[in-house]
């Protein structure tokens, strides 16, 4: 259901609403491209879209760099989404019917209707601030997974 541009986007937004960015401020392209495994040429094209969709502050010169433009409870997917690929990109038919409906539904209809709509939803609710959480969580559980290996020695 995603393109490579909306995967990659997600995937530099994760990356910069990494709990530590908080307090080291603006983070550089060759950095984020190397934590998110994208090449540089498609990874510029993405942070220019997020910089023009209001998600991403950048700044110029040797110390410049990237950050989030608002807190990571204010990003959510769908706005991450859109400002790579516009609106929903995400086809209405699977057969490409311009009329399939409830109505006039295409053998897949009722099926994909339920995945889109679930998609939807998921992009609508999902915000960084969660990707922040489950970041802090499994830190949180490495870190006492570690201690108790570390015990048993």
């Amino acid at each position: 259901m995603l393109s490579k541009s909306a995967e990659y986007a997600l995937r530099i937004m994760a990356a910069l609403a990494e709990p530590h960015r908080e307090t080291r401020g603006l983070v550089g392209s060759q950095v984020i491209a190397k934590e998110t495994d994208i090449p540089s040429h498609y990874l510029s094209k993405i942070l220019r879209r997020m910089v023009e969709a209001k998600l991403l502050v950048a700044e110029k010169g040797h110390n410049g760099g990237f950050r989030l433009a608002k807190p990571a409870k204010q990003i959510r997917f769908v706005d991450i989404l859109e400002a790579v690929e516009g609106k929903s990109k995400v086809p209405l038919c699977v057969f490409g019917w311009d009329a399939c409906s409830d109505k006039t539904p295409c053998a897949l209809h009722h099926r994909w209707k339920e995945a889109r709509v679930s998609f939807q939803g998921w992009a609508l609710k999902t915000t960084l601030q969660e990707v922040k959480e489950d970041i802090i969580r499994s830190k949180s559980s490495h870190h006492s997974a570690t201690k108790r290996s570390r015990r048993s020695l």
